[in-house]
Order: C-alpha cells, then structure tokens, then sequence
C-alpha cells in the first residue's frame, strides 16, 4: 500500500530546519528545532545510544542523520511516528538526485571535485552524496525506530526496512541484545551516565515530563544491565580467567578434618 504514495521527489525542496548542537551533558549533541527546542524523540534515542557506550563522533553522526531525517519528514509534511517506507524511500531516490547544499561556492576545489587523484588513486569529494553516506543515513533512521518500535511507540513498520532478511542492523546498540558484552573498562564510563541519567529522571518526575521519564527509564534499565553484567563477568587474573573454583593450592592448604 505504500508504493501509492507517488511524489515528485525532483520537484521537493528540504528546508533548513533546525539544527545539531553540542551540550554540556551525558549526550553530547542534540538536534534542536527552530526555537531552540531539543526534538524529544531524537533526544530519547540518542541517550540510548549513549548508554551502549558509543563514541562522542558518533553521536555527533546519528544526530546529523536524524536532523536530515527531520527535515525531509517537514519537507513531505508527515509527522516523525506516522513514516512510512515510502517516507524511506523517497529520500534515497531524493539523495541520490540532489546536491548537497553549500555554504559557499566551490573555488580552487571546482576542476578538481568527482576526479580521481592521480597520486591517491581516490575520488575526490563532489557535491553529490555518496553511496555510503546514503548506506549510514538509511543504518541511522533504521536504528532509530527499532528503538522506539520496541518500546511499542513509533509507527508500526519501519520507515527503513531491511531488504532480503538480512541481520537486523544496529543490534548492538540495543541493551537488549544478546550479543552485546560490555567491556570492564568502561565501567567508569556507564556510572557516569548512569548518575547523569538518574539525575534527569528526578529532574523529569519534578517537572511533569511523563513521556520523558518512560524513555530515560529505559535507558537507565539498559545501563544499569550492563554494569550488572560487568560485575557478573569473571575477573581476569594474571594467570588466567578467575572463575572461583578453588585451586589445587588453596585446597592442599587447608586442614583435614577427616
């Protein structure tokens, strides 16, 4: 029923709604609209995403793509939690026929830009988006409604499905994911959020912010998880694994009773 939705994606223009900003807490960076105003379900997201300890960089990244996401969802006028995979698909027909927009025009860059250098043996960078930034901006908008389908919010199928049964993207950045093994050494890391989001659930209850608690609360679920799994892992000794199972010496060392 989706591919009824025909549109002219030559024809659409993107706004420049919005922004990428860095703050000063466990996130990072947040995507804002036009007052200035953080947009709660990108917020929500990516505090998960910080939660399964993921970079700075790439959380920078995810915001950009989801900032663009934002701004195609105001361009076709749908709102983010009633996208579809036409929505999906649309902006990839659309990134691939489009030029990314400029601040300023090309200057010593113009004869060079899309050639390949002779000494590298690579492209140079062009005004057009290139198959992997079109690769991750699909990756990030994906991960972005497992989230939030998997919370029972969003909309039932996902804008950006994945074609041919392949393993679902992202997984590891899903608290809930088998797979995912936290490393020891961050532990210091996830107290970190942990506090900071301990704090902003308080902040959220005081404040009335209901929708905000639920998804701070999964976070906090997420992140306390992984330092129980941190703790449950068995500590490594110099001389291998310590598993509590009692060596030879510690058990010759003990008195008989017999």
């Amino acid at each position: 029923m989706f591919d009824a939705i025909d549109r002219d994606v030559r024809a659409i223009r993107i706004p420049r709604w919005g922004r990428v900003i860095e703050v000063d807490d466990a996130v990072g960076w947040l995507v804002v609209d036009p007052d200035g105003d953080a947009v709660v379900p990108v917020r929500r997201y990516l505090t998960d995403f910080v939660a399964q300890d993921n970079s700075a960089r790439s959380v920078r990244s995810y915001a950009y793509s989801l900032l663009r996401w934002w701004r195609w969802l105001n361009a076709v006028d749908v709102q983010w939690d009633r996208a579809t995979p036409a929505e999906g698909r649309d902006l990839v027909l659309w990134l691939g026929i489009h030029l990314k927009p400029r601040n300023s025009a090309r200057t010593a860059s113009r004869t060079t830009a899309g050639t390949v250098n002779p000494i590298t043996g690579k492209r140079n960078l062009d005004d057009h988006y290139a198959a992997r930034t079109i690769r991750h901006s699909n990756a990030v908008v994906r991960a972005f409604y497992e989230f939030w389908i998997e919370i029972g919010q969003g909309p039932l199928i996902n804008p950006m499905p994945l074609r041919g049964g392949r393993q679902r993207a992202n997984a590891h950045h899903n608290p809930t994911c088998s797979l995912l093994r936290p490393d020891p050494t961050r532990r210091a890391r996830l107290e970190e959020i942990h506090d900071n989001l301990e704090a902003r659930i308080i902040e959220a209850k005081r404040e009335g912010w209901l929708g905000e608690v639920e998804g701070l609360q999964v976070s906090y679920a997420g992140v306390k998880d992984k330092l129980a799994q941190i703790d449950a892992t068995p500590r490594q000794t110099a001389t291998g694994t310590e598993l509590g199972i009692p060596t030879f010496r510690s058990i010759s060392g003990r008195a008989s009773t017999l």
